[in-house]
């Protein structure tokens, strides 16, 4: 497979625009996609030759990505409250790697910023017992503790990515499958083997980019005659276990 060009952005490639930008420039825009298998498939065909495989894929170019989402006990990321509607907290872990990501995602309509620190997966329970003012995810404690946030669920899904970057800055394409959710037990993002399914053999397809999109993505998307769909994991995990039914905490 050929190496993506980098065009100068050898640093950015393998990351989401959306962490790749500053606070200094606008958001990166992720346009989301509800597909069939076979859509899937032969989109991921036409990408295949011209973008990189994303480097946390194992032999088969997939990985699996856990995350724990939080939620106020009133569910007011998921009822869309004000202040609550734009962001989404989570920890997330690729595969059973000993690092944890902290996110914070910020979404007004297409357009996404993120912020992410790395953690080791030993360090995670300081997030519930108070943290130093200089440690490294103390950002993160302090806004979920000022929102009421806490671990409200786990979802486990299979994820091929493709990146790459043009003049702007890096590109990436993210197709995710098999996704199953279940009730949070913590804060650590352990694989969920046996939760609920959340996709009904259809496969989520994000496309992110800085600013005006890919000739590539026009290309795919045209071709194939795709029409954006939003799709939330995290709304269907909590609707299909059942978690934000009436009179309900967190």
């Amino acid at each position: 497979m050929p190496e993506p060009n980098l065009n100068g952005h050898a640093n950015g490639a393998a990351m989401s625009p959306g962490l790749y930008q500053s606070r200094d420039t606008a958001p990166a825009f992720e346009v989301k996609f509800l597909l069939t298998e076979s859509e899937a498939i032969e989109a991921e065909e036409r990408l295949r030759t011209r973008l990189g495989p994303d480097p946390h894929a194992d032999a088969t170019g997939a990985y699996r990505v856990t995350s724990v989402y939080f939620d106020t006990p009133a569910w007011d990321v998921f009822r869309r409250s004000d202040k609550y509607r734009r962001r989404k907290y989570r920890v997330r872990r690729y595969g059973s790697a000993p690092t944890v990501f902290l996110e914070r995602k910020s979404k007004t309509q297409q357009r996404v910023r993120k912020r992410r620190t790395a953690l080791s997966l030993a360090e995670l329970p300081a997030l519930s017992n108070g943290v130093a003012a200089d440690w490294a995810g103390a950002w993160f404690a302090r806004q979920i503790a000022a929102r009421g946030l806490q671990p409200v669920c786990r979802i486990s899904y299979q994820r091929i990515a493709f990146v790459g970057t043009n003049h702007e800055g890096p590109i990436r394409v993210t197709f995710d499958r098999t996704a199953h959710g279940g009730p949070a037990d913590g804060l650590a993002p352990e694989s969920v083997v046996d939760g609920q399914a959340l996709l009904d053999g259809e496969v989520i397809a994000e496309f992110k980019f800085l600013a005006s999109m890919p000739a590539l993505f026009k290309d795919v998307i045209e071709g194939l005659r795709l029409g954006p769909r939003p799709v939330s994991k995290y709304r269907r995990c909590i609707e299909a276990v059942g978690l934000a039914t009436e009179g309900r905490n967190a």
